[in-house]
């Protein structure tokens, strides 16, 4: 495997592996050159407000309750740093992140525990390392805060999650992988099992690039390249988080936790306006979707906001881009 090919290999694992444990970015997908370049992203993600349903709740809340809403707004920065070493054969990328959530609710009484808004100050630190025969080992660690900082900082605001993934290219177009995770990709931190599969080739004799790939549980795409600027994807995922809720309900909670996930399904447009600067926007449906507060590992309430539309939008300056080979 040549050098160039090694450093595509290796952003395409990179950023699929980093999805998992960021929940409100989505990472530009396979890159289709081997420059490393440092990089700035930042944008929005939005839910409308949607009805509450299947709500499962303790049984000390026993005042009705009708029509509860919740509305999600997300807002996002996350920098990154790439490095070789050891003369190519291992890759670093150092990503800080910044997220701030916010949460609005309609009808919900004084007393009940509900999901409120936090801050997620995160680092990402992600390494590869190539073996022989067309093995290599990736791992992330991501030491975190998240809470809503209403209070002095506590054991319950800080979290670590992980993962590592040994993967095989066994040509030039397949690679797959395998691996676990400790993540709160589906709310409440739990290890996972990893399954990885990439594959790139042309629609048709001379015709325009597709890929496709799967972290699985996690994530399935495929995107097609009709042009140079241009990039097209159809993507399933699930993307979920925990943080520590420092401001609750008029009942006392020792250890109150604000679990959540989505299942969405929806397409994903890559546009490269110049060599430095590209817009990626994705929108989409939700499958299905799940909050629940907790009070360390019991569950106080547990619901599913309504189906609903979504939209995010992140800028991205630096990193990876087709346009630097003009």
């Amino acid at each position: 495997m040549t050098n160039l090919t090694y450093k595509k290999y290796f952003f395409s694992k990179l950023n699929s592996i980093a999805a998992l444990f960021i929940s409100a970015l989505f990472i530009i997908p396979y890159p289709t050159i081997g420059q490393l370049n440092p990089s700035l992203s930042f944008g929005h993600e939005t839910w409308p407000s949607m009805s509450v349903s299947n709500l499962e709740i303790n049984e000390i809340y026993s005042e009705s309750l009708n029509d509860l809403k919740v509305w999600t707004d997300t807002r996002f920065i996350r920098g990154s740093y790439p490095i070789i070493l050891q003369n190519g054969r291992m890759f670093l990328d150092i990503q800080p992140g910044f997220q701030r959530i916010e949460f609005r609710h309609e009808n919900w009484t004084e007393e009940l525990p509900r999901p409120t808004d936090a801050y997620i100050i995160d680092l990402n630190i992600i390494a590869q390392r190539q073996l022989k025969n067309r093995w290599s080992l990736l791992a992330q660690a991501t030491p975190a805060i998240k809470s809503g900082l209403e209070e002095k900082l506590a054991g319950q605001d800080f979290a670590i999650e992980g993962a590592f993934l040994a993967i095989r290219q066994a040509n030039e177009r397949f690679s797959f992988g395998f691996g676990a995770a400790y993540s709160t990709n589906f709310g409440a931190p739990i290890p996972i099992p990893l399954l990885q599969f990439d594959y790139q080739a042309s629609l048709w004799a001379g015709g325009p690039a597709w890929r496709g790939n799967a972290l699985l549980p996690s994530s399935l795409e495929a995107w097609v390249i009709p042009a140079k600027r241009l990039e097209i994807g159809l993507k399933l995922q699930s993307l979920g988080d925990r943080h520590h809720i420092t401001e609750i309900g008029t009942v006392p909670l020792n250890k109150p936790y604000s679990d959540y996930f989505d299942t969405v399904l929806g397409p994903s447009v890559i546009v490269y306006l110049t060599p430095w600067l590209n817009l990626n926007v994705e929108s989409g449906i939700s499958l299905y979707r799940q909050m629940q507060i907790t009070d360390g590992r019991d569950e106080v309430i547990k619901f599913e906001p309504g189906q609903a539309g979504f939209l995010r939008w992140m800028f991205t300056i630096g990193g990876q881009s087709p346009l630097k080979d003009e």
